[in-house]
């Protein structure tokens, strides 16, 4: 038992942390997931921001870049999700990091706050 819990209201509290981070990672990841969705047409608008640039989204977001003729083109990914230039949609995309590590930060911060309210406060603990 840790904090007075049983195990089984230790991980009862653990789901729900889980849950919840999983929640709040998604609302953050809206537009990636988004635009991952409808895709990004390859064409030489988006070359122009050089070949490693487009290996690089390539690597970081698989699928993303097609050469499908339905798929939007860059100029209309940018202007649809409020980018001022593809530069910056760009920029946006590069700086995309895989969402498992965050949902376990969010989740291990979440449990530790969930478990530190449900601490009785000692003597030692207690500002004045």
């Amino acid at each position: 038992m840790q904090n007075g819990l049983s195990a089984k209201e230790l991980r009862k509290i653990e789901r729900e942390c889980r849950a919840l981070a999983r929640d709040v990672v998604q609302q953050q990841y809206a537009v990636y997931d988004e635009i991952w969705y409808g895709r990004i047409r390859l064409s030489p608008a988006v070359e122009e921001h050089g070949r490693e640039v487009v290996t690089e989204l390539i690597r970081i977001m698989p699928n993303l870049l097609v050469r499908s003729g339905t798929a939007c083109p860059i100029d209309l990914v940018a202007e649809r999700y409020g980018f001022e230039t593809t530069s910056d949609l760009i920029d946006y995309l590069l700086a995309y990091t895989p969402r498992g590590p965050k949902v376990s930060q969010l989740c291990d911060q979440l449990l530790e706050e969930r478990l530190a309210a449900l601490r009785p406060a000692s003597v030692d603990e207690v500002p004045f």
